[in-house]
């Protein structure tokens, strides 16, 4: 049968249109005034506009809303309120280019039919366009004819198989309301069980294989009986590619049978078009691609000069050069699958005029079947090559300004337009100004609005209205670099951009130059306080070269630290005792090797021919190679506490010698009285204690207690004797530091006083004390006064409890152990705290309480002994806490 017998040619011609068809239907308001539009039907150009995504049950805002901007729906609603046809063009932006798109907007029944066609192209081609006007208008009135009258049924069902839409054709077969129809099952809407259990099955299929799924069936239509119906079920597929939905669309194919006769009557018309066609157009049959039709425009891109040259023969014997090429594979590809081709800007190679030139195309290659199993393919085409060549040569140009920029070392932006956009930036210029490429597309002083009313952004302004560069140095700007505002300096140059005679943006390039600013300033500033010191100062200050071997003296007010006055030279010889010049050679020489700081005591020779004694002192000033390139220092005359210092070592070498004769004599004078004190008091003891044994049985009561006392003070005054010897030894005799563990210390302080703590009931706590360096004899008899004391005081009747605990901490990178001895004596009265700590202080009566007022004094001779520190603090009746503090690493050998 003809290719004219086929319904599937038109529809072939309805998608492959280059103009965008659309069929909307009005939405109301309550007072059915039209406030929107839901897109019915695109073709495949259309489709192309959105990128082929799902429109099915959307708006026409949320399908093109590229469109808002122009206002179109605005116009959409008065054609369907007045029912007068618009044509209409706009300028549309899609992916961030411009399009010129003619809109014609038909009103049918309750629907509009849109016709948007790209002329951007076209615009270039007007008077081609022109000449074939009325063909184009037989052509848009074809494609408006078949648009409005597509009885296509669209429907939407849930997954369980609930429609959810259905649109006027589908109820209208139905013969029901959408209230009565939508959110009910097929079964409910009418269908036989057969025929709902056929269409669940597909509905499960589709969800299960995300494929769609096509067929016919035929079944009643509530006003035209029993119809035939050809249609596709298809996923609708959510964000996770999840089926959410199942899209349908039915065809009444019983017309399309019926009007197979009328489109072999068409068949002429449509040769007819394709020759008239404004646009390129062939139509080929068969592997071979044999060219059945061709238009002008199509003879003029492959460089024929009529139909007669390529009619009725293969593309491949009448052009050649094709035959190697991509696109002919594809046009047999076509064939084969009856799948369609869009290509865009595809490579062509002709031969024009005997020589090859390189082309390129937008290309439309569909599949047209018709009734006798043979198809053909309709090929569609525009020449874009000046397009590509401009585009790629504009990209090329941006490219190479980008690059240039990109690799450029310094901060480097690109303004654009008379509100200064930022176009490129590299990333040198985002690291200075602490901001990232989301600044790219916004105005400068959007991005920092600081820079309103400063100097630098007046002379932004001048650069681009003006069109005056700007070069300059060390320009103060002042801006929230780091969210703080800052003054920052920069070199600054900016140029204009300059195109077809006018300034559309400008360069700007910026070197932070803040640190150099300050650190000239500092030296400045430095340069200014050392003039004033050197002034003002009562030394000698100069200056030596490198080696020692020039002298330079600076203490001349209106010196320059620059100046080249010739060194004094041979300056040991002539200004330095002979007696001390062997010594500042092996000194100068020392500091020369170490690169350290030169300091000596010496004589100096005076105008007068006297010498009298300095201190020099000389700083080593040193390259980034960390070689000394000079010397700066200072002499200063110390000739009088040089004599006076002389004396005091004498006079204090003198008082040492006497010292250490009273110490000895000390020492001495404490061994025979604890000798001979103690002899006296022996015999006092010993003498009573025979008067109470041989008087026995004649003492009263009261004599006895007098003995008694006598017993007591005689045991006082044995270790008052003790206490005084301890005390006057503990800094005559040197003891070793080693290590000692405060745990072992406490356990045999514990084993030492085990009677007195089964007498009283006491109790030592402890657990994980300090390990440190000490006097371990020492370390032991601190402790044991402590404990012994807290023993001695404790409350009647109440058993003794001692917490012992211990921290380590750190002060100056130093660390220390801090033992704090807490127990529930009778304590004292908190103003007392310092002086329990001096000799022979006692603050309880001795006849209550055993002592003889020098333990704590010991301790803190012991303490301080070890470079640490003992405080205490008490509540009376509540008890006393003692804080020792002491080093872990011991500075001294002996301590």
């Amino acid at each position: 049968m003809k290719l004219i017998e086929n319904k599937e040619l038109f529809q072939a011609i309805f998608n492959s249109s280059p103009n965008g068809i659309t069929i909307l239907q009005s939405i109301n308001d309550e007072k059915d005034k039209t406030v929107n539009f839901l897109v019915l039907l695109l073709n495949s150009t259309a489709l192309h506009f959105i990128g082929n995504t799902s429109y099915e049950n959307k708006s026409y805002s949320e399908v093109f809303p590229m469109m808002k901007e122009a206002a179109v729906e605005e116009k959409f609603i008065e054609v369907m309120k007045t029912g007068v046809t618009a044509s209409f063009e706009n300028i549309i932006t899609i992916n961030n280019k411009k399009y010129s798109f003619q809109f014609t907007v038909v009103k049918q029944a309750d629907l509009l039919v849109v016709t948007t066609e790209d002329i951007t192209a076209l615009r270039q081609a007007e008077i081609t366009l022109d000449t074939a006007l009325t063909v184009a208008e037989k052509q848009k009135r074809f494609y408006d004819s078949i648009t409005n009258n597509t009885p296509d049924l669209v429907y939407v069902f849930d997954l369980s198989y609930i429609f959810t839409y259905a649109n006027k054709a589908l109820l209208t077969m139905w013969g029901k309301s959408a209230e009565d129809s939508i959110g009910r099952g097929l079964r409910e809407n009418g269908y036989e069980e057969w025929h709902a259990l056929m269409h669940e099955r597909e509905i499960d299929e589709v969800v299960a294989t995300k494929k769609t799924v096509r067929g016919t069936v035929s079944f009643p239509h509530a006003e035209l009986g029993n119809r035939v119906y050809d249609y596709i079920l298809a996923p609708v597929l959510n964000e996770e590619g999840e089926v959410e939905a199942i899209a349908g669309t039915t065809r009444d194919i019983t017309e399309i049978k019926q009007a197979e006769k009328r489109i072999q009557q068409s068949e002429t018309r449509f040769r007819s078009m394709i020759e008239q066609a404004p646009i390129a157009m062939l139509l080929s049959k068969g592997e071979d691609v044999i060219i059945e039709s061709i238009n002008n425009p199509m003879l003029q891109f492959i460089n024929k000069k009529t139909a007669k040259e390529v009619l009725g023969k293969k593309a491949f014997d009448t052009l050649p050069e094709l035959a190697d090429q991509q696109i002919l594979q594809t046009v047999v590809q076509v064939q084969k699958t009856g799948i369609p081709y869009r290509g865009y800007e595809q490579p062509v190679d002709l031969v024009v005029n005997g020589e090859t030139e390189r082309r390129y195309f937008n290309f439309s290659f569909d599949c047209i079947n018709d009734a006798e199993d043979s198809s053909a393919v309709l090929h569609m085409a525009m020449d874009v090559t000046e397009q590509v060549l401009a585009r790629w040569k504009l990209e090329d140009s941006e490219s190479r300004l980008k690059s240039v920029i990109d690799q450029t070392p310094a901060p480097t932006l690109v303004l654009m337009g008379k509100d200064l956009i930022i176009e490129q930036i590299n990333k040198h210029m985002l690291q200075m100004i602490g901001r990232g490429e989301e600044i790219i597309g916004k105005a400068l002083i959007d991005v920092l609005p600081e820079l309103e009313g400063q100097y630098v952004w007046k002379q932004v302004q001048n650069v681009y209205n003006k069109g005056i560069p700007f070069y300059q140095s060390e320009v103060l700007v002042q801006h929230n670099r780091t969210g703080v505002p800052v003054d920052y300096y920069y070199n600054l140059a900016y140029r204009p951009l300059v195109q077809n005679g006018q300034i559309v943006g400008m360069i700007q390039v910026a070197i932070d130059v803040t640190e150099h600013v300050m650190a000239r300033k500092k030296l400045e500033e430095s340069e200014k306080r050392f003039r004033a010191l050197i002034t003002a100062s009562s030394d000698a200050v100069y200056r030596m070269n490198a080696d020692f071997t020039g002298l330079r003296n600076l203490e001349e007010q209106g010196f320059d630290t620059n100046q080249q006055q010739a060194p004094s030279v041979n300056w040991i010889d002539k200004y330095i005792h002979p007696d001390d010049r062997k010594q500042a050679v092996h000194f100068i020489e020392a500091s020369i090797e170490n690169k350290k700081i030169f300091e000596l005591e010496h004589r100096v020779l005076n105008a007068d021919g006297t010498f009298t004694w300095n201190f020099s002192r000389a700083v080593p000033i040193v390259d980034d190679q960390n070689n000394v390139i000079e010397w700066f220092g200072t002499c200063t005359d110390i000739h009088e506490e040089r004599t006076i210092t002389e004396k005091l070592e004498s006079l204090v070498a003198d008082r040492t010698k006497e010292l250490q004769r009273s110490n000895e004599d000390l020492q001495q004078f404490a061994h025979v009285a604890s000798h001979d004190l103690k002899e006296p008091v022996r015999k006092i003891k010993t003498f009573t204690s025979r008067l109470q044994d041989h008087l026995s049985e004649q003492l009263d009561e009261v004599a006895t207690r007098y003995i008694e006392r006598i017993h007591v003070a005689t045991d006082r005054m044995f270790n008052m004797i003790d206490g005084v010897l301890a005390y006057s030894k503990i800094n005559a005799d040197l003891q070793k530091p080693t290590v000692v563990d405060l745990n072992e210390v406490i356990k045999n302080i514990e084993t030492d006083l085990e009677v007195s703590l089964q007498r009283t009931g006491g109790k030592i706590d402890y657990d994980d004390l300090a390990i440190l360096e000490g006097a371990s004899v020492l370390i032991y008899q601190l402790f044991y006064n402590l404990i012994n004391n807290s023993l001695k005081f404790a409350k009647a009747n109440v058993p003794p409890q001692i917490k012992i605990v211990s921290e380590i901490k750190e002060e100056k990178n130093k660390k220390f152990a801090v033992i704090t001895l807490t127990d529930n004596g009778i304590g004292f009265e908190p103003d007392m705290a310092e002086r329990i700590f001096e000799t022979f202080t006692r603050l309880n009566s001795k006849d209550n309480y055993e002592g003889t007022g020098l333990g704590l004094a010991l301790c803190k001779k012991i303490v301080e002994r070890h470079e640490g520190k003992i405080t205490a603090t008490g509540i009376i009746n509540e008890g006393a806490v003692f804080t020792i503090k002491l080093p872990l690493q011991q500075k001294e050998n002996n301590i």
